[in-house]
C-alpha cells in the first residue's frame, strides 16, 4: 500500500509541475502577443491624431536643412517645412539626449492632442521611427 501512495504522490507532483509550467508559458506567450500588438499598433493609437513616416517629414523639411531651422531648445530643434499639399508645418525634432523613451513620447502626444483646445498652435501629426521622435505642428508665422 505504501508503494501505491508514493507513486500517486509522485504522479500528482509531476502533473502539478507540468500544469504550472504550461500555464506560465501560456501566460508569458499571451502577454508578449499583447505587448507586440501594442507596439505594432504603434502610432495609430489615436485615430484623431494621425502619424507620418520619417521620410515624409524629412522631405517636407528638406532633410532637416539648416536653412529651415527655426530655433533650438533644450529638448531639440524646430524646423519649418511644407507638406505635399502645400500646408506649412513646424517640426519639433526631439533630441536623442532628451531621455524620453517611445512610451513617454506617445503619452505626451496623447496629452497634447487632448489639450488641443487650450494650446494656440495645433499639433497635426507625430512620428516615431527608430530613435527619431517628431512633433508636427501647424506653422505659425513670426516665430511663434
Amino acid at each position: 500500500m505504501e508503494l501505491k501512495v508514493k507513486i500517486a504522490v509522485i504522479i500528482v507532483a509531476v502533473v502539478s509541475i507540468v500544469s504550472g509550467l504550461s500555464l506560465s508559458a501560456n501566460y508569458i506567450r499571451r502577454n508578449r502577443k499583447i505587448s507586440k500588438g501594442q507596439s505594432n499598433k504603434g502610432q495609430q493609437e489615436d485615430p484623431e491624431l494621425p502619424f507620418f513616416n520619417l521620410s515624409t517629414i524629412a522631405s517636407a523639411t528638406d532633410k532637416f536643412s539648416f536653412n529651415n531651422k527655426l530655433g533650438q531648445g533644450g529638448f531639440g530643434s524646430v524646423y519649418r517645412g511644407a507638406l505635399m499639399d502645400g500646408q506649412e508645418i513646424a517640426v519639433k525634432r526631439l533630441s536623442q539626449n532628451s531621455g524620453q523613451g517611445p512610451n513617454e513620447f506617445k503619452n505626451e502626444v496623447m496629452l497634447i492632442a487632448k489639450l488641443q483646445r487650450r494650446i494656440p498652435v495645433r499639433l497635426l501629426v507625430y512620428c516615431i521611427q527608430g530613435e527619431e521622435k517628431l512633433l508636427i505642428y501647424e506653422y505659425m508665422p513670426n516665430k511663434s
